[in-house]
């Protein structure tokens, strides 16, 4: 069975009872005719892949365990990942998410601020719904609140990104370990905890998750410029001057006065940006290598997680996480296609 089979009939079958799990923890917290209740039910209802929902049920699955007990963890990974994305679109100004309208787009940026505030708290609740002992419920806690911790951090690591006037490689992949693989980690680590897996996979959990944390981040970063991400338009993350991997391998390897009017572009208010601007980015970032960069790490990160001798042990896992590379991947196959990069 592919991993796309795996992830569609995992949603079909669980994710029901993990929705009911989240609507009733906020229903729960409020009065009838909370806002709250009402903005996180139109944020959630707008859809999404709910991966960080799954993750938990797959791997219980690939652990042949009883994946009814890592219901709530699941809950609770789905709602961390969404108060991020609430932030996250009041931060970037971006005014459409999954094609819909955003929470501070149609509420106010007060009220997504409100939300997504009380969505941390939320995700927190939902370990409640355990039937676990508190030795393990408070690991998983705390395990969630480290998680969160990180990636706010990565959010401030990409904010002062675009302070520095020649961000490297390094600092880029810093932040993504914080903001993006944080909430693979997560997942992955707490249902390894949960169901008590051996050191050995524990900590080989650990490390894929930096890598899928990059692969996914890489390909997305790609996604928002050469394919469709449902921001409303291809070049969203130029239009908020995003300092994304292409972006910091361009400021490497192109002309001194591409960079200029690079950044230049990247400063102009989101509204400001043109089509021409975009295009003529794109363009640079292909013409100078950064694109095939770009693609090129992802292939060695698929690699990175396929060598790790901890899921040697564990043949379904392993498939499962080297299953989940090649997902991630699939959206931007097309690019490899034109030769840039060999698959």
């Amino acid at each position: 069975m592919g991993i796309r089979t795996q992830l569609a009939l995992a949603h079909q079958t669980h994710y029901g009872p993990i929705a009911t799990i989240l609507a009733d923890v906020v229903r729960a917290q409020h009065p009838d005719g909370s806002l709250l209740v009402d903005m996180c039910e139109y944020h959630l209802g707008t859809g999404g892949k709910h991966l960080r929902a799954l993750l938990p049920v797959l791997l219980a699955e690939a652990l042949e365990s009883d994946v009814t007990t890592v219901y709530p963890f699941a809950a609770a990974c789905e709602m961390l990942h969404n108060a991020t994305l609430v932030h996250d679109d009041v931060q970037d100004g971006d005014e459409l998410r999954r094609g819909h309208p955003t929470v501070w787009a149609k509420y106010s940026e007060p009220q997504a601020i409100n939300l997504g505030d009380a969505m941390y708290f939320y995700a927190l609740l939902c370990l409640d719904r355990l039937k676990t002992d508190d030795t393990r419920r408070w690991q998983l806690a705390r395990l969630l609140l480290q998680s969160t911790t990180r990636v706010i951090d990565g959010q401030v690591r990409e904010f002062l990104l675009k302070e520095q006037p020649q961000p490297t490689p390094a600092a880029y992949v810093e932040m993504i370990q914080s903001k993006t693989a944080a909430l693979f980690a997560l997942p992955l680590v707490g249902t390894g905890l949960l169901y008590d897996v051996t050191p050995d996979l524990l900590d080989a959990l650990a490390q894929s998750a930096i890598h899928l944390g990059i692969v996914f981040q890489l390909q997305d970063d790609l996604l928002d410029l050469y394919g469709e991400k449902g921001r409303g338009q291809q070049g969203s993350d130029i239009q908020e001057g995003k300092i994304s991997a292409l972006v910091v391998h361009t400021l490497e390897l192109a002309l001194p006065d591409h960079c200029r009017r690079l950044k230049e572009i990247l400063a102009k208010p989101r509204h400001a940006t043109t089509t021409a601007d975009i295009v003529w980015a794109t363009d640079l970032m292909v013409e100078c290598g950064a694109r095939g960069i770009a693609l090129a790490e992802i292939r060695r990160r698929e690699g990175a997680v396929a060598q790790l001798e901890g899921l040697h042990a564990v043949p379904a896992v392993r498939s499962l996480l080297t299953g989940l590379t090649e997902a991630f991947v699939a959206p931007i196959h097309h690019l490899y296609e034109q030769a840039e990069v060999t698959p």
